[in-house]
């Protein structure tokens, strides 16, 4: 917890504090006020200013004769002065409570964390909306042009920066870094405090089959000639395809499948057969008998192994 939410928590205990302090003084104000005066109903003063303290203040301002008791009068008007000092202080402290649990590269503040604004190098910012697509894309300048939020990345100094070549991998759970050794901070996970400082700490990554480690689930696939490729899923056609990064050529996620290598391959033909009772799960054989494994079923851990759909180590 940084040192803004330490001062939150302190300045809302102390506000508490100062409003209980000025209901009991206000409860002994009211007391001594109908005793000063040999009131007869100083029980139901003091009920009522339990509950409804600024009424029974008002009663008691324009109740002011028949003084009996000019001590406890003074008392009286010494507990109503302190009470409204403690009111004053505990409004007070209510007042200085920093509400903006989070801020942006600029060190703007916000309350929810799909507020926080992103700034590009080129002058451009980037909002989540939550009603269009939750934390799934930022889009850009307020228009429905939008970025995959799981390719977004911070650099050292708090500028977006898109990696559409999925290029940038995770070096360990406090950066990601590009070919180039570069550092970036995914944009999904990562904080920045009041000065602009970056905070990043993601221990769940995720594998892919040269060991590369991402942030993101849905990690990029690679075939035998070594051109990678990216998932996405069409909500309207309800269809999942893997696209070539560098031709856009998209292949239907039904036939898009995996060697025992874990190369990414398109069965063209439509030919492979999926494999009843086989050890592994969504495993297909081709009329050559190589086996293949449907490429959305599988994963891969930090040590390269392959794992089928529930976890058992393809060996």
């Amino acid at each position: 917890m940084n040192m803004i939410g330490f001062g939150n928590i302190a300045l809302s205990m102390l506000s508490v504090l100062l409003g209980l302090a000025f209901r009991i003084l206000f409860v002994f104000a009211v007391y001594y006020n109908a005793e000063s005066r040999g009131s007869d109903k100083t029980s139901n003063y003091v009920g009522f200013s339990i509950f409804f303290p600024v009424i029974t203040g008002i009663v008691c301002l324009f109740n002011q004769k028949n003084f009996k008791d000019k001590k406890m009068l003074k008392n009286s008007i010494l507990l109503f002065v302190l009470s409204l000092l403690m009111f004053a202080g505990s409004c007070l402290s209510f007042s200085l409570i920093d509400n903006d649990r989070y801020f942006d590269a600029k060190g703007n503040g916000y309350v929810y964390a799909f507020e926080v604004v992103f700034y590009d190098r080129d002058g451009n910012t980037y909002r989540y909306d939550f009603d269009k697509s939750g934390y799934d894309a930022l889009y850009k300048n307020g228009t429905d042009e939008f970025l995959d939020s799981n390719l977004c990345y911070v650099d050292t100094d708090g500028m977006l920066y898109y990696d559409k070549e999925m290029n940038i991998v995770a070096k360990d759970r406090t950066c990601c870094v590009d070919k180039n050794g570069n550092v970036y901070y995914p944009a999904n996970y990562v904080d920045f405090n009041k000065d602009g400082t970056i905070s990043y700490d993601y221990k769940l990554l995720h594998y892919d089959a040269l060991g590369n480690a991402y942030t993101y689930k849905n990690i990029p696939y690679f075939d035998a000639d070594g051109n990678k490729y990216c998932y996405s899923f069409n909500s309207d056609t309800l269809k999942g395809s893997y696209t070539n990064l560098a031709t856009g050529e998209s292949f239907d996620n039904d036939y898009s499948f995996v060697d025992e290598n874990g190369y990414l391959v398109y069965d063209s033909k439509q030919e492979f057969v999926k494999q009843e009772n086989a050890e592994y799960s969504s495993q297909y054989k081709d009329s050559d008998g190589k086996i293949y494994y449907w490429a959305s079923s599988v994963t891969w851990d930090e040590n390269g192994k392959m794992h089928d759909s529930y976890d058992k180590v393809i060996q």
